[in-house]
């Protein structure tokens, strides 16, 4: 833990009386407008295994892609970890973050000091937003696609994601992964609880971050994820790492 701090969500979701459902998009807007911003803006975040790992890998697999003068979207940005990761190791690229939560993007000119002049920032729910059509040569998420609400909600972003990007274009998104199976799941979600208890939480932090993980997180399977990508277009789509319940997609549009 040396040169990290322990520093993660508070929020633990729904009150008690209503533990067993998910929660709605308001009280996930009202956390997210309620927590710090120093734990949505920190490089390394301690309860995420191999954070940096992802974070490179989604700038390695877009210099697949890369052009001057690249125009890239960051949807769900939040402050734009994922965004200042791409613009240390990308020149010439502007960045387009869009998230719901003010809170989180006043946060972004802090975390993307270097780069003045390089991003924008849209306040809007990335599930409804939208732009024009070949308008992006990249999509980047980062841990925010979770909060979709079922199948036809994926199924509606991917397809827009497709429309919004140029030919050829890339979707790339690291995030949270169900299993193909409930029993699976548990599987991804121990090897998740043995890492926390390597990385020295206690029983109670650990259980903790795993009900904020049930009560707001409501991620696809590797073959949903799939499946719903090609439907919508795509020519391409692949998982191209997992560890635990956490993985790296994309989308190739060609």
């Amino acid at each position: 833990m040396k040169n990290h701090k322990k520093i993660t969500p508070k929020y633990i979701g729904p009150d008690v009386s209503t533990k067993n459902r998910k929660m709605t998009k308001d009280e996930i807007k009202y956390r997210f407008n309620n927590e710090t911003a120093e734990l949505y803006s920190q490089k390394n975040p301690i309860w995420l295994p191999n954070f940096e790992f992802m974070f490179n890998t989604i700038v390695e697999t877009l210099q697949l892609y890369y052009q001057s003068n690249m125009l890239i979207l960051d949807l769900g940005a939040g402050t734009g970890n994922l965004s200042r990761k791409v613009l240390e190791n990308l020149t010439d690229t502007n960045i387009n973050l869009v998230d719901f939560s003010e809170n989180m993007l006043k946060e972004v000119p802090n975390v993307l000091s270097n780069f003045k002049g390089q991003y924008s920032c849209v306040k809007d729910d990335i599930f409804h937003v939208d732009f024009e059509p070949n308008s992006y040569h990249a999509v980047i998420s980062s841990f925010s696609i979770h909060h979709g609400r079922g199948e036809l909600i994926y199924s509606k972003l991917y397809k827009s994601i497709y429309k919004w990007l140029k030919n050829p274009g890339i979707f790339l998104c690291c995030d949270v992964i169900e299993g193909d199976n409930p029993k699976l799941s548990k599987l991804n979600e121990d090897g998740w609880r043995h890492f926390l208890k390597l990385k020295k939480f206690s029983d109670k932090e650990i259980n903790r971050i795993l009900s904020n993980y049930h009560r707001e997180d409501n991620p696809l399977s590797i073959r949903q994820h799939m499946k719903l990508l090609i439907e919508s277009g795509f020519n391409s789509a692949d998982f191209i790492w997992k560890k635990y319940n956490f993985g790296i997609y994309l989308g190739i549009k060609n």
